[in-house]
Formats: structure tokens, sequence, C-alpha cells
């Protein structure tokens, strides 16, 4: 619900028309298998860090294994970027594989999507939240923070969130909820990836996090890079389990397949360097379908190399990166 008023506050005719063309274009390209698009996107992924201080073991930043450009984005390339976005465009998620709170220009940004009348949300580790930060984020107008947070003591956190610090979590949650005062935004939102060593303690850190100040705590269930440790590490319950598991235990990195993609009709992602990628579990750039600083985002996203890939998926004929998807 909270989300859904979210919505309506960014509100226009021309988004709500948007928005009701990409139900259809999806229904349409569902029944005829084939890419129709009558849509822009109604959502938008814009990363403004590659880089982090964790060292996650299931995170390409963290295991050092991803490259970009550039480090971060610049304020020049992220104004023509966000300019060439579609006006029916209402949802940033002004974050994909860094840190987005180690981007000095951050604040900056937040306030240029802010006066498009976009909602904005940030995802963070928040090892860079101080009283000065959060005071910061709800002046230059979040819509809403997403707080990871796997465990509910220093040992367990840690055993995902390597290089973090759970008490500096833990603080952040109540410096936000006072920052925030008595406003309904920006929502603060705690996520907790279920894991074997952790899934006992759902219910204890759910209680920490609303006592703290959370608006909202969401269970979300871990990619893997590597099936040995989805083996060891992937919850028994099965409403988090991402992958197949084979009669010896083993675990295959592949989950079902699906007849049609949301996100390659709602979603555009741009990434650190302006690369526009197939979606947010492209994470190494293999799909790139063009260069958002080069060319407006609302033209690429109808390009005939994104066309093809979704007449791809369509067509059942699924890239690796599928495998992951949640």
């Amino acid at each position: 619900m909270r989300d859904a008023c979210l919505i309506f506050t960014s509100f226009s005719a021309t988004r709500l028309w948007n928005l009701l063309l990409y139900f259809f274009s999806l229904l349409l390209s569902s029944l005829f298998r084939k890419p129709i698009l009558l849509n822009q996107p109604w959502a938008a992924t814009i990363e403004p860090s590659a880089v982090c201080q964790l060292s996650c073991p299931e995170c390409p930043v963290g295991r050092n294994e991803i490259s970009r450009a550039q480090t971060f984005m610049s304020s020049q390339h992220f104004s023509k970027i966000l300019d060439g976005l579609s006006k029916k465009t209402f949802w940033l998620n002004l974050y994909f594989q860094g840190e987005p709170l180690l981007d000095n220009d951050i604040f900056e940004k937040i306030e240029r999507a802010r006066k498009k009348k976009m909602i904005v949300c940030i995802s963070t580790n928040a090892l860079e939240l101080d009283r000065e930060t959060t005071q910061k984020i709800c002046a230059a107008g979040v819509s809403k923070i997403i707080i990871s947070l796997d465990g509910a003591d220093e040992a367990t956190y840690s055993k995902y969130r390597s290089g973090g610090n759970f008490q500096t979590v833990l603080d952040s949650i109540a410096l936000l909820r006072d920052a925030k005062a008595n406003k309904r935004f920006p929502i603060i939102e705690v996520q907790m990836l279920v894991f074997s060593y952790n899934e006992n303690q759902i219910q204890k850190l759910r209680e920490m996090s609303l006592n703290l100040g959370a608006d909202k705590f969401v269970l979300k269930s871990p990619q893997f890079y590597d099936a040995g440790n989805a083996a060891r590490n992937m919850s028994s319950d099965k409403n988090f389990q991402r992958y197949n598991t084979n009669t010896d235990g083993t675990v295959l990195l592949k989950n079902k397949t699906k007849s049609v993609c949301k996100r390659l009709w709602n979603t555009i992602v741009i990434n650190s360097d302006g690369d526009v990628v197939a979606c947010c579990y492209d994470k190494f750039s293999h799909y790139k379908m063009g260069d958002a600083v080069e060319k407006p985002a609302n033209a690429i996203w109808k390009a005939p190399t994104f066309m093809q890939f979704r007449s791809d998926f369509l067509k059942g004929k699924q890239k690796d990166i599928c495998g992951n998807c949640d």
C-alpha cells in the first residue's frame, strides 16, 4: 500500500496511460509470442556508483569481477541520461551494483530526478548513513530507501556483508526515523536475504527493524553464482529458493523458464558508464542495447537490438542471465 501511494503521488494522465499500455503490450506479446511494445518504460534503473566498501561473496562488485569505464557516473552524464528518458517514466531506482551513497553527487542527482516529479528509490548497505547524511537524504526528497540487513546479530550479518558493521546499520535505521520525523516519506524498508544460516532469525530481525523505525521489512531470495555455495547456503524454505535441487542434493543454477518477462517491458537499466543493458540481472553488461549518453534512452528502448532480445525471449531462446532471475 505504501508503494502504491508513492505511485499515485507522481501520476499524470500520460503516465497513467503509459502504464496501461504496458499491461496491454505485455498481454499481446504473451498471446502472439512476438514483442509488441506500445509503451515507454515506466521505471528506470540508473547506476550512480559501481564501487562498494563491502566484499559480499555473491556480489560481482564484492568479488572484484565487475568493471566499468567510470567508477561513478558524472553529474553531466546523469543529467543527459535523465533528459533522454521519456517523461512517462516515473519510477527511478538510483542504484544497481555499487553503493550509491559513496557518490559525492548523489544528493544533486536525487534532486534533479525529483524536479522531474519522479519517485526516487535508493538501496544502501547503510555504512555511510550518519546523522548529516540521513538529513540530506530526507531534504533531497528520496521517496524510498532500502537498507540491507541480513542477520539479527553481528556474526550472522557478517557472513554475507563482509566488511560491514552491524551496529552502524541498526543506528542508521533510527537516524533515518528521526530525520524523517512525522513525514510520510521516505519509506524506510529493511531487506533481508534469506539463507540457511539466518532463516531462524527472521522474526527477531523483523521486530528489531520495525522497533527501530522501519516502515517495512521485506524478505528476499539470494542469487548464487556457484552451485556449491547455493547447496550450502540456500534456505530450506522453498519460498526463498530460486534454483532446482536434484535428488542427490546438488543444486542447478537455473530457474524454470518463463513465458514472458515483465522486466523487459517495464524497466530500462543503465549502468555507470551509460550502457543500457538487458535488465538488472545483466550485471556484467554482456547484453548491451546502446549508450544512453550518446543516444536518448527512450530511443534505445525500442531499438532493433532490444526488440530482438525480447523476441528471442518469447521464442524460448533465453540467455544465461535469465537463470538467476527470481
